[in-house]
């Protein structure tokens, strides 16, 4: 039932869409429903799903690469920060 998010990967560029759908007609749109958001400067997520259950994990993520940022003066590579929010996931299935 959620949102389709899709990416595409061209030799100039990087496009990331994420579609928007109305949970009802009769509830009021939220004002502030964003589906794509910036983790750092070099990495971008989109979500399909409840977006809230998914601020969490970004907001998780941003200070994982800002921590990284901080000691090491360099971005965070993404199969780190892939790593990271898989085992912070993994972890809840286990305990």
């Amino acid at each position: 039932q959620a949102g389709a998010c899709v990416g595409l990967l061209a030799k100039d560029g990087v496009v990331i869409a994420a579609e928007k759908k109305a949970t009802s007609k009769l509830l009021a749109t939220p004002k502030a429903s964003e589906k794509l958001y910036m983790i750092d400067d070099h990495v971008a997520c989109a979500v399909a799903g409840l977006t809230s259950d998914a601020n969490v994990l970004i907001q998780y993520l941003r200070n994982v690469a800002h921590n990284y940022k901080l000691q090491y003066q360099e971005p965070q590579p993404i199969e780190q920060l892939i790593q990271r929010v898989c085992d912070l996931k993994q972890g809840y299935t286990q305990f």
